[in-house]
Parts: structure tokens; C-alpha cells; sequence
């Protein structure tokens, strides 16, 4: 495993690689009536750096009006998405601090090998010695399109992530519900990790480590409102599929997303439960008492290490996330019935 924060992907040249790999390099396809072109990196580094700048340009200018408008054709999927709900709630707390920025300037990055689409490119940022770096996915739906970011995730202290080759060799895209020499396929990983956020003492709770986005919603339940009412947390894994690119040691860099729901519920008759002061009662609105129940919806993106099967240790990693409060609703039907009293 590689934990220098420079060598995150290889930083080998094309005619390196392509040396030490020989088996693996890709010839120019010859013409055939019948066969299939041979998958191509679909970038080389000078176009990949080309479309990161592009999509800094378009993220700048949208954040400096918080306008998610802008944000078309730079930001598409989880990512445009997420970005819209930040600014939301940066309006909504006056804090421009809930919309997360961080620079596209690539420190390195790999490709898909591929002839159709959608096509996956992965890089992380660059970043300083205090910080930890973000890992971003850009997709191209088509041939028409350009590409855009598709989602972001800060990554957790500590964690370690084999190399990948060049944008000039490319590597194998990978799909949801491939285990291919894996140790798991990308929607079981999450699966997994969904069921751990749900049930931390089950099976896969002991399984993952405890990471950041497990504290967070450990924390939430944690939360004592047992003069007044209870709190519960559900997790449950996103729609929007997977961005996965394989490693240079057989495993699976893969990115998707999941949503989290924390209710807050009254129970006692006649108490008082606040969510003032906070971000949901934020966006609660003018009354920030909770009647009934209220309900704070987090949109998260997150990417996962998955080992190749042949791994000595086939644990799926947590390796990052970002988080944002997407929407807050209430159910003020749900209210606790007042106690009668005798005549």
C-alpha cells in the first residue's frame, strides 16, 4: 500500500508503464468488419487537466452567487445535486462556510479504458501537509458531452490507497454489480456499509472501521431527549449508482452515494423540544419547536477500497465522504396526545 500523499497514483510516465506492462499496454486498433475496437484511455493527461480547469471555472463562479443554475454543464449527478443543497443552507444559516470548496488542480489521475459510455475518470487534488485531499469522479455521458464532475469525497486521515496507472495506460471501468475477481462488487460494498451504519454491533458493523461519517451518526443518536422526546438515525444506500475504476493491484476504487435520516420525536405531552440554534432548526424556519416529529435528511457521497479477491485481507475500506443537510420536513400530526385531567 502507498502512503505518501504524492505517490496516491502512479506517477510512473506512459513508456514506463507501458514497458512494465507490456501485457497490459493497449496497440491502436486494427480496422475489422467483425471485431471489437480495443478499449483506449479515453484521456491523456494534458485533456484531463484541460477539463479540471474548466470545471474549477464553472464551480467559482457559480459558488460566488450560490447559484446551482450555473453549475450546467460543469457539475452533473450526486455532485450538482449535493452542491445545490450546500447552498441552500448556506443561505439558510448565513455560513458560507457549509459550501465545501477545494481546488480541482490534479495532483494525479486514472481513466477508463473504454469505447462506450458512460466513461469514469477518477483524480484526487492537490493538497498541503495539514489537509486531506479530495478524490473526485467525472463522468462523459456521451460523445456530445463534456465531461463534468460527477462527485466529490474528502478523504479520511490516514487511509491507504493503492496505486492506479496513467491517464496514458488506463484501466478497466467497472460496474455495480461486478465481482469479478473482486472481494465484493461495488453494491455489496455499499450494501454492507449501509447495514453497518444501521447496525454497528451486526456483522458488517464489526467489519468496517470507525470512521468519520460512523461517529457522525453515532453521535446523532446519541443525542438525549429523554425529557422531552427520543431521536433516531436510519441509513439507507443512494440511487445513483457507482463510478469504479480498478487498481494497478487488481482492486476497486469506487464512488456512490448514500442518504441518512435523523427524527426527532416528541413524546411527552406538555414539554418543550427545540431545534433552535442548530442547522436544522435552520431550515426549520421561523418555528423550530418540534410538535410531532421532524425529520433532517443528509445527502452523502462516499467512496469505498475494494480488494481484489485474492487479497490477503478482503475488508472493503471506507476511504472518504462529504455530507451536506439536504432538506428538513415536519409531521406535526404525530404530536404526543395531551394527558386528561380529573375533574
Amino acid at each position: 500500500m502507498i502512503t505518501s500523499r504524492r505517490a496516491f497514483f502512479t506517477a510512473a510516465t506512459a513508456t514506463a508503464l507501458a514497458a512494465a506492462l507490456s501485457a497490459c499496454s493497449q496497440d491502436v486498433p486494427t480496422s475489422s468488419a467483425t471485431g471489437t475496437p480495443t478499449p483506449q484511455p479515453v484521456l491523456d493527461s494534458d485533456r484531463l487537466t484541460a477539463i479540471l480547469e474548466r470545471v474549477q471555472t464553472g464551480l467559482d463562479a457559480a459558488d460566488a452567487d450560490k447559484n446551482a443554475d450555473a453549475l450546467a454543464g460543469y457539475l452533473t449527478g450526486p455532485a450538482a445535486r449535493v452542491r445545490k443543497e450546500e447552498y441552500q443552507v448556506a443561505s439558510a444559516t448565513e455560513d458560507d462556510s457549509f459550501v465545501h470548496t477545494f481546488t480541482t488542480t490534479s495532483q494525479a489521475g486514472t481513466v477508463a479504458l473504454a469505447n462506450d459510455f458512460p466513461r469514469t475518470v477518477l483524480t484526487i487534488t492537490d493538497f498541503a501537509d495539514d489537509e486531506q485531499g479530495y478524490l473526485l469522479a467525472l463522468t462523459q455521458d456521451s460523445a456530445r458531452d463534456n465531461y463534468q464532475l460527477w462527485a466529490w469525497t474528502q478523504l479520511f486521515a490516514g487511509v491507504e490507497i493503492p496505486s492506479t496507472y496513467a491517464p496514458a495506460i488506463g484501466t478497466e471501468q467497472i460496474a455495480a454489480d461486478d465481482a469479478t475477481d473482486l472481494a465484493a462488487s461495488p453494491q455489496e460494498v455499499l450494501d454492507a456499509y449501509v447495514d453497518a451504519l444501521n447496525d454497528p454491533d451486526g456483522e458488517n458493523g464489526k467489519a468496517f472501521a470507525d470512521d468519520v461519517l460512523r461517529q457522525r451518526i453515532a453521535a446523532e443518536r446519541a443525542v438525549d431527549l429523554s425529557e422531552a422526546g427520543e431521536v433516531s438515525v436510519t441509513a439507507k444506500a443512494g440511487s445513483d449508482g457507482f463510478s469504479s475504476l480498478r487498481t494497478a493491484d487488481g482492486g476497486v476504487i469506487t464512488m456512490t452515494t448514500l442518504s441518512f435520516a435523523t427524527v426527532y420525536k416528541k413524546t411527552v405531552a406538555g414539554s418543550t423540544l427545540s431545534l433552535s440554534g442548530s442547522t436544522v432548526g435552520a431550515l426549520m424556519g421561523d418555528d423550530q419547536e418540534v410538535a410531532g416529529t421532524v425529520t433532517a435528511d443528509y445527502d452523502v457521497m462516499v467512496a469505498f477500497l475494494i480488494p481484489p479477491a485474492d487479497a490477503e485481507d478482503t475488508t472493503a475500506t471506507a476511504l472518504g465522504m462529504d455530507l451536506v443537510l439536504a432538506s428538513v420536513s415536519r409531521d406535526d400530526s404525530q404530536a404526543p396526545a395531551e394527558e386528561e385531567t380529573a375533574d
